[in-house]
Parts: structure tokens; sequence; C-alpha cells
């Protein structure tokens, strides 16, 4: 599916977002949240089993554009909903979300790419929050994502200084899940697909669930919860099982 500065494609369950308004660096404004909320509304979740959020061109995302801000079209409490809503929507997908970051992660691009489970960047890929600089507050979830990825003090870091930190950084502080050379990145973001895709779809929609529905749970009340709400075992392991035993059974012969 293509629009005018999103598409989408799903492959062999791979749903690949792709932010594609390079000449702006990505920029975000209203009508990409509204392109990408009639994207959600029309995918067909059972059929996919990741999603991987990137950028086209040389980077994932400069932010919030600021000409459409500084406008006035989007300063509106309609605006600000529909936006923090397509935020958390891809937040809680019930399959995993990889983002790739390339080039620019700053401000609202870093809101967005906080809303993936897994972030692989580049080495010098350049993450910042520039709320502060221009007088702004987040209202796409950036006050609770980013502590909860790098811890408080880090976030206050990131925020109150707008300070700007490479790719490498990114992974030093665990904002980044896997940082490689910018000539490895896409390698290295399908074969992270790739192993996705080749695991249980059921497993990893559950475990995604449970981590998602004991989020901020003490550690005897998450334990509880996942002992009393896990779905255990599915019909895929004794698949497995027997597989590997005709494997070692083959060995011996």
């Amino acid at each position: 599916m293509f629009t005018e500065t999103i598409q989408c494609e799903v492959t062999d369950r791979l749903c690949r977002l792709t932010l594609n308004r390079p000449e702006r660096l990505n920029a975000l404004n209203l009508d990409m949240f509204k392109q990408m909320a009639r994207l959600l509304d029309t995918l067909d979740l059972s059929a996919i089993d990741c999603l991987l959020l990137t950028g086209a061109g040389r980077s994932f995302c400069a932010g919030h554009d600021l000409d459409d801000l500084a406008s006035g079209a989007e300063n509106t409490s309609e605006a600000e909903l529909l936006e923090n809503q397509v935020v958390e929507r891809l937040s809680n997908l019930p399959f995993p979300v990889v983002a790739r970051v390339q080039g620019h992660c700053y401000t609202g691009g870093l809101e967005l790419v906080l809303s993936a489970d897994i972030i692989i960047a580049a080495t010098d890929a350049k993450f910042a929050d520039t709320h502060s600089k221009f007088d702004l507050v987040p209202v796409w979830g950036l006050t609770q994502r980013l502590p909860r990825r790098v811890g408080l003090s880090k976030a206050k870091e990131m925020m109150f200084a707008s300070r700007t930190y490479s790719g490498a950084q990114a992974g030093g502080m665990g904002l980044a899940d896997l940082v490689v050379d910018s000539a490895e990145l896409d390698a290295e973001v399908e074969r992270f697909c790739k192993d996705i895709l080749a695991n249980s779809s059921r497993s990893n929609r559950a475990l995604k669930k449970l981590l998602v529905d004991t989020d901020g749970l003490n550690l005897a009340a998450g334990i509880a919860w996942e002992l009393h709400r896990t779905p255990g075992h599915g019909p895929g392991f004794a698949q497995v099982i027997a597989e590997k035993r005709r494997t070692l059974q083959q060995g011996k012969d």
C-alpha cells in the first residue's frame, strides 16, 4: 500500500512501514499521522508477525515539521489526540515492532521510534530530544517511554539539555538495542527480522502481551500474573520436540 508520504508493504508476514518524505528528512506532520491511522485500520494483523518501522533516504525522522507547527494547524487537541493515538497503536501492536534508524532521530522522531520494541541503529545515527529548545512539551509519550528505556536521570539529561547523541552512545545508554556500522545496517535489520519470523508467532504475541500487561507491577505481582495468565505450551512445541528427537536418532544410526 502506498500513500504520498507513507509506504506500507506486507511480504512473508513482515510489514514494512516507511516514512516517505526524504526531502524533509521525513519530518512528521498531521497528514502523515492520518495516513498511518488509515493504514493501521486496513492492516490484517493476523497476517503479520513483525513490523519494521523505517525512514526513506538518509534519515529516520528529523522530528515534527516545525513549519506545520508554526502554521497552527496542528495545535489543536484533536490533532494531538490523533497523533498520540497513532504512536500508541504502533506501540501496542500484538507482534514485535522493530525500528531501523539511520541519520537523524530527533524529538518527534524519537517519540515515534520509542514505540518500537527493538531499535537497531547505525553507529553514526543521531538521537536528540529538542522539545525544550523550541519551548515545546511532548504529547506523544516521550516523558513516559524514554525513562523506561534509558533510566530517569539519563532521560532528564537528554530532555533538559537537548544534546545530540550518536548511535554508538545510544547503544551504550540502552536507547538502541543493536548498533552496527551504517554499511551493515540493512543486513542486520533483515537478519533480526528474519530471526523473529522464524520463531513462534503465538509465543511472540503472548510474550509481548505479558510484558505490556505487567509493566509497572512489582516483581511478585508480575510473577503471579505470568503464572496465572500465561497461555503455556502451544501446538508447535510437540512438533519441535519430535523433530529434535528424529535428528538425534538419525545421528545415532
